[in-house]
């Protein structure tokens, strides 16, 4: 049986939907244009369709090797080995570690730190800088002592009398 006959017995529709082989390169195969196609694709073809339609295409198949061999082009196809895969910049795992970690330096050290502590390293204390304000300022900030107020409204109430 050769492609002309099956393409009679059935339509290209047909033979492109069972072999997935487009109907332009089934046209192509049937004019016998090896030019419009490589070695390897039509060779490929032409197994598929003797696989799909019980089908014996030795003429074809040597027809297309002929062809081939009289217009080979040395044009040879050269397969190497994967080159693996190189890892550019950090992983993405070793940054969320990283910015997890400053998460937690930050957590611990205004949770875990003492008050007592952080004094070591500033060069004031906070009894400084309340000296420092006069009384109005600490009154309107709501930082004044309860005996700074008691002394300060006793020597009012002693003034007015």
């Amino acid at each position: 049986m050769q492609l002309n006959e099956i393409v009679e017995k059935n339509s290209l529709k047909l033979i492109s939907q069972k072999t997935n082989i487009s109907e332009v390169n089934l046209d192509v195969l049937i004019a016998g244009e090896f030019n419009k196609l490589t070695r390897v694709t039509t060779l490929g073809f032409i197994s598929i369709i003797e696989r799909e339609f019980k089908a014996d295409l030795k003429a074809l198949r040597e027809q297309a090797l002929e062809y081939y061999k009289n217009n080979s082009e040395e044009s040879s196809v050269t397969v190497g080995l994967p080159l693996p895969e190189e890892k550019k910049g950090t992983s993405t795992w070793f940054k969320l570690l990283t910015i997890g970690l400053i998460i937690f330096t930050v957590w611990f050290f205004f949770t875990q730190f003492d008050k007592s502590q952080i004094g070591k390293y500033l060069p004031f204390s906070e009894d400084e800088i309340t000296k420092m304000i006069s009384f109005d300022v600490k009154k309107e900030l709501g930082i004044v002592p309860k005996t700074e107020i008691s002394t300060d409204s006793e020597s009012e109430t002693n003034v007015s009398q």
